[in-house]
């Protein structure tokens, strides 16, 4: 992950360092924990680092809530998609029990943890499948998102 974070900052020189922190945030690949690595590397402080890489991961939230399950059903029509779809359905419906036993907390906790297969992308899919409130599930992934940087604050940090 390091060399690949580092590969986008140099592709991303000459832009300031905050858009650098939320073009990373945005990738689904990295979201949070990627943001917050590129921000030790550019020497960035933690709490702007944190709002920067917040910022950026939640700017796709609303649109994977909205058109989620739209957008399963749609690509699901589309043999091509359909393997995709169904191995996202089983990922995220793994998860749907434990997200359906403790609701809220576990979509922030979902989020919050900087593990692989977790994050806000996953966790508003989740929300959004499972029929959780727009308002309730947007706190849900705004906190965890929040949790999700003070973690990753805390690990930067550590180095």
């Amino acid at each position: 992950m390091k060399e690949s974070i580092l590969q986008i900052i140099e592709r991303l020189r000459g832009l300031p360092d905050g858009l650098t922190l939320i073009i990373i945030s945005i990738l689904p690949m990295f979201g949070i924990r990627g943001g917050m690595t590129a921000s030790y590397f550019l020497r960035i402080p933690v709490f702007k680092a944190v709002f920067y890489c917040v910022l950026g991961n939640f700017i796709p939230v609303p649109f994977i809530f909205t058109f989620g399950r739209h957008l399963k059903d749609v690509f699901k029509r589309k043999h091509i998609f359909e393997n995709a779809i169904n191995a996202l359905e089983q990922k995220a419906g793994s998860r749907d029990a434990l997200i359906k036993k403790y609701g809220f907390v576990g979509i922030v906790l979902f989020i919050a943890l900087p593990l692989p297969g977790t994050g806000a992308y996953m966790g508003t899919f989740i929300a959004s499948i499972s029929n959780m409130t727009v308002k309730r599930a947007i706190t849900a992934v705004v906190c965890g998102m929040l949790l999700s940087g003070c973690i990753m604050a805390a690990i930067v940090s550590a180095f």
